[in-house]
């Protein structure tokens, strides 16, 4: 079977990572910290991972963390990630940043605005105010992590983890998807992982 080159890219979380593949066997990872600078911060790295592709070799896919997390990071890896898709003329996808972390069914967040998410993995988020949301995860199932500070969240430390996403989790994840699915992946334009819709505010001014 043909093993083919794929880079992973995860910029939506404070500690990056990059990875690049063949097959399912890791060839070169670079991990760095950035928070607000990520357009400056993540092409030293990225530089350093593609020499390790081979001469004359192309990536075959390059995989997204879409978040949710940072909108910024998740923006930047996803503009990179396009642009490089189109050099080596492969496929991008994107995947929902808690898809990498092994040993969850739910993920929890701080959505801000005096809101709170709660989303089973692979599903759509919900919000919900404190007390809300505190009742709904004493009836989760299963691990339940959160990319933040746990004392963010004002719930029981014993019922939420705080997690990271990493390349090497979502490269996981992507082998594990069936042909079908990374196929149907690659046809949808990656997009920043969004909690809740833009708040969008109407200009008053009447156009010229």
């Amino acid at each position: 079977m043909e093993m083919k080159w794929t880079l992973v890219m995860e910029t939506s979380v404070a500690q990056a990572t990059l990875a690049l593949a063949r097959g399912d066997k890791m060839v070169a990872q670079a991990t760095f910290h950035s928070e607000r600078s990520q357009e400056v911060d993540l092409f030293a790295p990225l530089a350093d991972i593609l020499s390790a592709l081979p001469q004359g070799e192309t990536l075959d896919t390059v995989v997204l963390g879409t978040g949710p997390g940072s909108y910024n990071g998740a923006r930047v890896g996803i503009a990179a990630g396009q642009a490089l898709a189109q050099v080596h003329c492969c496929g991008v996808a994107g995947l929902c940043s808690f898809e990498s972390v092994p040993k969850i069914s739910w993920a929890a967040g701080d959505a801000r605005r005096g809101s709170f998410f709660l989303m089973p993995i692979g599903g759509k988020p919900e919000l919900f105010e404190q007390a809300e949301f505190l009742e709904k995860l004493g009836k989760c199932s299963g691990g339940i992590g959160t990319f933040e500070a746990v004392e963010k969240l004002n719930c029981p430390a014993q019922r939420v983890s705080q997690v990271t996403s990493t390349a090497e989790g979502l490269l996981q994840a992507w082998l594990q998807r069936s042909e079908l699915e990374k196929e149907a992946l690659q046809k949808i334009p990656p997009e920043a992982f969004y909690i809740r819709p833009p708040h969008i505010t109407i200009s008053k001014k009447k156009p010229i």
